[in-house]
Parts: structure tokens; sequence; C-alpha cells
């Protein structure tokens, strides 16, 4: 172990105020104090007196929203583009098993959420209470512990405010997750005179140094050396460093699908995606075999490495940096392992090394995407990308949802922004890049956001633009539209030579748009994008991109169907 942490204790302190308060109350006061400003969710009964205190509370924000796991994806979006955290509430019984998708979610990605569930009163348990979830019931604690970091019932009224603390606190500690507490409806209601928590928790990294000097020293050695940034190294500073550190060295970079856009697509360092949607510059650079390989908050999992396939291996060392030590040498064999946060490890390597010269000749594996065959008639995907980042400001942020389209959007998107790109693919949950969507502009209402997505899984969760509407939260919804969920034939019919799964009639997006309330435009061609008014990326008003794209365009090559054959199909396994 490489990086120690030190943490001190916490200390609770009665405050000034004598008056009881609701605990509901006492609850909201905490979460403000916490930096929580920011409240998604659906109400029902059960957690009705958090609502009620948020009437009292105006300079708080609360948004309705039409699904809980929706709400959660919103959240998650939020957190990543303001670096702070949101709240999710949500109902008794149903309102936390809708929940579920969305905390897993956000535990998968590392993205740390505070969901608090109402829960019938104690007196009740046990007694067939409609909507219960105590361990008489669905026993919803036990049920939310392997998607959350920490959850927990509040059971004693006086200690409410550090049980909130303490889930806040582990959420946003090492490798950051969702937290959830259980509210029962009788001690929300229950009034105590509330206790002011003064928390001196310290947290401090003791650097080897004689370790850091050793991962210098091969850094600054090698021959053909490659740096590969994974989504653990989203944070500004650590951004920034990394992009400091690689034109030090002169060393080519590749990020993970997730980390997209963490290191500027448009450096000339810059090699592009490895793993699904890569590009043939990173992946001819991987197999011709770097010497030194340093790794950034990568844990190496199935999308980062094409199910596996990728041989990430280094004929000299391997080096890799993490906060989560059970990510260090999980699937790759690694020399060199640093438990800690990048924005805290990389500060000591950069201290360590000089400028140099190329070491290798990066000519003719420059980053490299391939250009499909597009013919007169519907706009293939590819096109559809590339269009969307000519039409969009050179800042926009984009969330991508899951399906093919994603893909295309890896390998044809080109991002130089560190917060230009999310997706959010822990998980994998279609819907997650709508709900993203919405929580990154209501954080960043500055900014353009656009939601690329496909027809299936906007019609999972694209009941939220009615959110959007009511909340004047002015997203751009780029549907692709092919009236079929192409990945999943295209997949069945690679694996098996036929698909029960297929399309049916397009459906008119825009004219649904419309219907809620939100500016809908059907696209058929790269004129159409031409004509759409500069106000689009403005407006507050959403606005849904109805698209119709090729429904016979597919990805070049999708590694997911080798894995799926091999398990699951024809026994053609990988290569």
């Amino acid at each position: 172990m490489s990086v120690a942490q030190r943490e001190g204790p916490v200390v609770a302190v009665v405050s000034d105020e004598t008056e009881p308060k609701r605990v509901a109350d006492v609850i909201v006061d905490t979460l403000r104090d916490l930096g929580i400003d920011t409240f998604y969710g659906i109400c029902g009964g059960a957690i009705a007196p958090v609502y009620d205190a948020l009437i009292d509370a105006p300079d708080l924000h609360v948004i309705h929203t039409r699904h809980e796991t929706g709400a959660l994806f919103m959240a998650a979006g939020h957190a990543l583009a303001s670096r702070s955290m949101a709240c999710v509430l949500m109902t008794s019984g149903p309102g936390i098993t809708n929940a579920i998708t969305g905390l897993a979610s956000a535990k998968a990605d590392g993205i740390p959420v505070i969901a608090i569930g109402g829960e019938v009163p104690k007196t009740n348990f046990g007694r067939g209470a409609l909507q219960e979830g105590s361990r008489h019931g669905l026993d919803t604690i036990a049920m939310v512990r392997s998607v959350t970091k920490y959850s927990a019932e509040i059971v004693n009224p006086r200690s409410a405010a550090n049980v909130v603390r303490r889930a806040v606190a582990t959420a946003r500690s090492g490798r950051q997750g969702p937290v959830f507490l259980s509210l029962p409806l009788d001690v929300a209601n229950e009034r105590v005179v509330p206790t002011q928590m003064s928390s001196n928790v310290s947290t401090g990294f003791a650097m080897d140094d004689d370790l850091i000097d050793v991962v210098a020293q091969h850094l600054q050695a090698a021959r053909r050396g490659l740096i590969v940034v994974g989504s653990g190294a989203r944070h500004p500073m650590a951004c920034t460093q990394v992009r400091i550190l690689a034109e030090t060295l002169q060393m080519p970079v590749v990020t993970t699908p997730k980390a997209k856009g963490l290191f500027p697509e448009r450096s000339p360092l810059a090699l592009g995606v490895v793993g699904y949607g890569e590009h043939s510059s990173a992946h001819d650079y991987v197999e011709a075999g770097p010497d030194v390989i340093l790794a950034i908050g990568c844990g190496f999992g199935e999308t980062a490495t094409n199910n596996w396939r990728t041989p990430l291996l280094a004929t000299d060392v391997f080096i890799q940096i993490d906060i989560d030590s059970s990510q260090i040498g999980k699937n790759y064999q690694v020399d060199l392992g640093i438990v800690g946060p990048a924005q805290a490890v990389l500060p000591h390597i950069l201290a360590r090394v000089r400028a140099r010269p190329p070491a290798t000749d990066l000519t003719g594996i420059r980053y490299a995407a391939y250009t499909p065959a597009v013919g007169r008639g519907p706009l293939h995907p590819a096109q559809v990308v590339e269009l969307l980042q000519v039409t969009f400001p050179s800042d926009t942020v984009y969330t991508c949802d899951i399906g093919e389209h994603l893909l295309h959007t890896l390998h044809h998107l080109k991002v130089d922004h560190s917060d230009g790109f999310i997706a959010h693919l822990g998980l994998g949950s279609m819907g997650s890049g709508i709900g993203s969507a919405i929580g990154v502009k209501y954080a960043r209402p500055d900014r353009t956001v656009v939601s690329i997505c496909g027809d299936y899984g906007f019609q999972m969760f694209g009941n939220e633009l009615a959110t959007c509407v009511e909340n004047r939260i002015g997203v751009v919804f780029a549907i692709l539209n092919d009236a079929r969920p192409r990945m999943v034939e295209n997949g069945l019919t690679n694996i098996f030579g036929r698909s029960l799964v297929g399309g049916g009639p397009p459906i008119d997006f825009a004219a649904l748009a419309q219907a809620v309330g939100a500016r809908g435009v059907c696209l058929r061609t790269a004129e159409d994008f031409a004509r759409l008014g500069s106000d689009v990326a403005r407006s507050d008003v959403p606005t849904v991109l109805d698209i119709r794209t090729d429904p016979t365009a597919s990805f070049a090559n999708n590694p997911r169907f080798k894995t799926i054959s091999h398990f699951g199909g024809k026994g053609e396994g990988p290569e």
C-alpha cells in the first residue's frame, strides 16, 4: 500500500438553538450545511414531511421528476457537472424499488448521491402496512445494500443529523458512490433540539517517496510509453496534470470509453479511445507493445478492454494509480501500484520528471477514425454525430445513452473539454444518458447540453421531458430514430443468424415533444441540420431532434457480440 489515509474524530456539539424542530426540518438543514442544495425525486405520503420542510427552505431547489431512477440519473449528472452532491427523495415501497437501477448505476460509476426514502411509521412495522419496507416487509435496507456504499434506517430522532452527516461523508470519501437512508414517518415528524455536528475529519495522504522516485525514473526512460486515462481521473486538477505529464514526456495517451475527453482529443499526443468504439490509432499502438504503461484511474473492465482482448501488456513496467486498492492488478499484471486520488499523486510524479523530446515516432499512428460509406439515403449515425458537432458550440456537454449509437459517438465525436462527455457505462442502463443530461443542464445552465440517445432509450425515460418543460431545463435530446433496437437486433442476427426482435413504424418524437410543451423538430438530411436556428443551443425550452437514421447502419466492429456468442450462442469464443 503506497498511500496512507488518516482520519480524525467527529465531534457532536449542541447548537445554540433550543426550540425543538421536526426531524424532517433537521435533515433538510443538515443537508444544506453540507452543501447540498438540490433535491430531485417524487413525493409520496411516507416522505411528505421532508417535502413540507422544503417549503420553508426557499434557498433550496426541488425538481419533481417522473421516475425515481430518472431522478437518480439526474443527480448523477448533477454531481459530475458541478462536483457537488444532490439529494434524491422517494416514498416507501415502490418508490424505493423504482430507485434500485439508479442506485446501482451510481455505484457502478462511483458517483456520490444521497437517497432518502420514506418509510411507514415504526409503530406499524410488522402489521402489514401498505408499502412497508421494514425487515418485516420488503426489507429495503437489505435490498439496497449491494447497490450502495452505505444504507441505514434513522431510528433515533436525536441522531438523525449525525446519520445524515455520516452518510454524506461516506458517499464523498474514497471511491465515491451512493448512500441510502430510510426515514420512518413517525421519526420524521418527531421534534428534537437540533445538534450541530462539528466535523474535524481530516483526510491526508502520505506518499511513498521511494516508490514515486522509481515510477518517475521508468516514465523518464520509456522509449515507447503509453498513458491510459480512465474515469478515475475525472477531476479538473487531475486532467490538467495528465496533460502536463504527457506533454512533458511527449508520451501518447489513450482513454477508456468512460474517460473520453478527459485528455483533449485534438492533441497531437491523443490516440483516441481504447476498448468499445476504439480508434485504430489506439488499437495499433497498444498491439505493438508499449514498454511502459501508466494507467490512471482505470479498472480495465469489459468496455475498456474489448472484453479483455486488448493486450495491455508492458514489456518493461506496468504502473497503475487508483483511489481504490481493489482495482490495482485486478485484470492486468501490475508491477508498481499507487493507491490514492490521481490529483494527489500526479503532482509528486510531475515534480520528478523533466521535459524531453519524443522517444517514439508517432507518424502514421495519429488519432484516426474510420469513415463509413455514406449514400444518398437516410442519415448514417456517424454522419449524425459529426453534424451535431458542427451544429452546437465547441464547449457543448454531450451525454450519451446506451445502444449502438454509443459506439458511433465514442468513435466519431471529438471532445477537448474534460467535462464535455458523459456516458454511464458502469451499469450501462438505457435512459441513463437522458436523465444525466437533465442534471448536467440544471447544474450548468450556462452550457449547451446535448443528450445523444436512441429511440428505444427515449421511450424508456423520455417521460422526463415533461420535467424539463416544467422547470425550463433546456436540454437538447438528439434521438437517432431508426425505429428499432438496432444493437440488440444486429447482435441476435450476428450470433444466431435470425432475430425475434425487430422494428416497427417510427414514432414521431417531434410531435410527442410538442404535445408536452417542448420544441420538436424532425431531421432527415444534412440540410435540415443547417436550417436549425442558433437559439436551439441557448434556449431554456427543451428541444427534441427526431433524427431519422439508416436502420441498416451498424458499427464496424462490436466486440460485445463475440462475448455473447461465446457464452450464449454459437460457441465462437474470443480470439
